[in-house]
């Protein structure tokens, strides 16, 4: 933003929606510039547009969507508006790429990983096959993924969240672009994988010059790695300048209420209950094994899970942390039946899981329900929200006194979203408000326990609060008790009464959640803390909490 002949230059950039006569407009207006080696910093709650914004940029908007004529968007001094579709595919992936939130999205299931690399290297790059291969090999080695080579042979299922997620950063780095757009990259990641993908990521620009606009709703992130930041909300541009004097003294109420946000994550929880010791045990994880087996001549077993215990009491919160494919999801799975543990056992409301065949009968499924860290591949494309949010009257057999439709509207405004929603498809609205939507659907049978993996993780820092702070009221209303998976240390430590460690299938350190993150004993929870992203807002912002 410093430059007079910007990288690239975004100038009164409107996006509208086909809606009948009146399009509607989603961006108004935004206009910012970015320098070569220098990090924009895009922040905003979900639905704000700043995904959008990336899309336009990319020539990667809906159909139903239009860029305004008096918009530009020069690179390099050229309007790259209206392009060819031939010139638009030569920019994607060459001088502009871009990572996008969810790597499940975007990778094709049946190509190994190692070959959609390549198609992208091969694009960009005149090289021969075997020259292709080195270069894919050397990728994947420089995000970060161990033994390369057997990653490239792999299939996107059989690896992690973030080591898909690390694939995909791979890909956008194979036509050495000028500009990075990382839309949402470290959202789903653990924070050891995260401060190395930032740390590459710092890296790169420095080694190549190249410039990133970065999209996070993590201020912590923002404020790690960018030169300048600008705030979004419902489409418009409604903070600018550079990062440490927009995190440390914001002068628009909505900054200030994002920087307060997240400054209250980072008050610890206080018990939820005095009397926890003699409180009644509503779980109890015991010796717990699981494992995948493998495919083919060679069927190796890969142990995600071993011999884990742990107990919750009704109305506590435990948190689980660990880096991606340390067992989190796995154990989550193997509570509520999704997958068949190989050895130990669950007991929920003194019900021994292992004795009743692993399945949860229907009133135990009502008293324990799971909300996944994938809104994308929990919510069925063919069925609107309305109906999404009408499944569990049905498969639970709920009978709500006050009627079913009375009980999804008090579901949606739970969780802080519109009834306006209620006849949209999953595509049509952003990742938080698709992750809230799943959450209301949790919640619609009136939970005992419930299982919350990565359920903030897409969500923009004042949802994460006000989703933590729904979960923290119905605990007192309900004594609801919670299994808190997550990779944030702000966010766990906020909610959990306890934290457990886990690394490599295994609980590694547990304890009271204030003793395990100010004085964690082991190694690797020494190497969790120190990993995090350090936020600290400076200034009157931090001290005052502006609700909308």
């Amino acid at each position: 933003m410093h430059s007079s002949s910007p990288l690239l230059d975004v100038r009164n950039l409107t996006i509208t929606f086909a809606n009948g006569p009146n399009p509607t407009p989603v961006v108004s207006d935004v206009s910012w510039r970015l320098d070569a080696g220098r990090t924009l910093g895009i922040v905003g709650e979900s639905g704000s547009g700043k995904s959008l914004t990336a899309l336009a940029l990319m020539h990667l908007l809906p159909e139903a969507a239009a860029i305004s004529e008096k918009s530009q968007i020069l690179l390099r001094g050229r309007d790259i508006k209206h392009l060819s579709e031939p010139e638009a595919r030569n920019l994607r992936g060459g001088e502009l790429a871009i990572v996008f939130q969810e790597p499940m999205a975007c990778l094709h299931p049946m190509m190994r990983v190692g070959h959609q690399v390549l198609e992208a290297v091969r694009r960009h790059n005149n090289c021969s096959p075997a020259e292709a291969r080195t270069r894919v090999i050397s990728l994947l080695d420089e995000v970060g993924l161990p033994h390369p080579e057997i990653i490239y042979r792999r299939y996107p299922h059989e690896l992690s969240g973030g080591q898909q997620q690390r694939v995909m950063i791979a890909m956008a780095l194979a036509g050495n672009p000028a500009i990075l757009i990382a839309d949402e990259p470290t959202t789903a990641l653990d924070v050891t994988v995260q401060a190395q993908i930032l740390k590459l990521l710092r890296h790169l620009q420095k080694q190549r010059g190249m410039a990133m606009v970065f999209i996070s709703h993590d201020l912590a992130v923002v404020s790690s790695i960018s030169d300048d930041v600008i705030v979004m909300r419902d489409g418009q541009l409604v903070e600018s300048g550079s990062a440490a004097a927009v995190l440390s003294a914001p002068q628009s109420p909505y900054a200030r209420m994002l920087v307060a946000a997240r400054s209250r994550l980072r008050e610890p929880a206080l018990s939820s209950s005095s009397d926890h010791q003699r409180s009644e045990v509503c779980l109890e994880v015991s010796n717990l094994h699981a494992a995948y087996h493998g495919r083919g001549w060679f069927k190796s077993s890969v142990q995600a899970v071993d011999g884990v215990s742990f107990s919750l009491s009704r109305g506590r919160t435990l948190g689980l942390i660990g880096e991606s494919g340390s067992g989190k999801s796995t154990v989550a799975k193997a509570i509520v039946g999704l997958l068949k543990p190989t050895g130990g056992d669950v007991r929920m409301f003194a019900r021994s899981l292992a004795a009743e065949g692993w399945r949860l009968s229907e009133d135990l499924r009502r008293q324990c329900q799971i909300v996944l860290q994938n809104p994308y591949g929990a919510l069925n494309p063919r069925l609107t929200i309305e109906q999404a949010l009408r499944e569990p009257f049905s498969t639970l057999s709920l009978r709500p006194p006050e009627g079913v439709a009375a009980r999804i509207a008090s579901g949606l405004n739970e969780v802080g979203l519109d009834e306006g929603l209620l006849r949209r498809f999953p595509h049509q609205l952003s990742g938080g408000q698709r992750q809230r939507v799943c959450i209301a659907r949790a919640l619609m049978s009136e939970p005992t326990l419930l299982i919350c993996d990565e359920i903030v993780s897409a969500l923009d820092v004042h949802v994460q609060f006000q989703v933590l702070q729904l979960l923290k009221n119905l605990q007192k209303s309900r004594r609801l008790s919670l299994l808190f998976i997550g990779h944030d240390l702000d966010v766990i430590s906020f909610i959990a009464d306890e934290i457990a460690v886990m690394h490599r299938g295994r609980i590694v350190e547990q304890g009271p959640a204030r003793a395990v993150i100010s004085d964690p004993k082991h190694a690797y929870s020494q190497e969790l803390i120190a990993s995090a992203p350090a936020f600290e807002a400076v200034g009157h912002a931090a001290a005052e909490l502006v609700t909308c």
